[in-house]
């Protein structure tokens, strides 16, 4: 028997609609806070379906940087 794991990949899974949801639910919840930003680079999802299903629930959406959403 190893007493090391085998060496973890480099390939992450990417986050989904549960994950988005989540962090704007968690950011938003939190007293005095008016914004959240996430990385696209971390999602499975593109730009344009994460501002149009924002846009539709009332979130403002910008984009910040290369590869950044700022939600308000």
């Amino acid at each position: 028997m190893s007493k090391l794991d085998p060496r973890p990949s480099d390939i992450k899974e990417l986050y989904s609609w549960d994950v988005l949801n989540s962090t704007l639910q968690t950011a938003f919840k939190q007293p005095g806070e008016k914004t959240a930003v996430i990385d696209l680079r971390q999602f499975s999802l593109t730009k344009e379906e994460i501002v149009t299903e924002a846009e539709s629930q009332g979130y403002t959406v910008t984009e910040e940087y290369n590869h950044y959403l700022r939600f308000r």
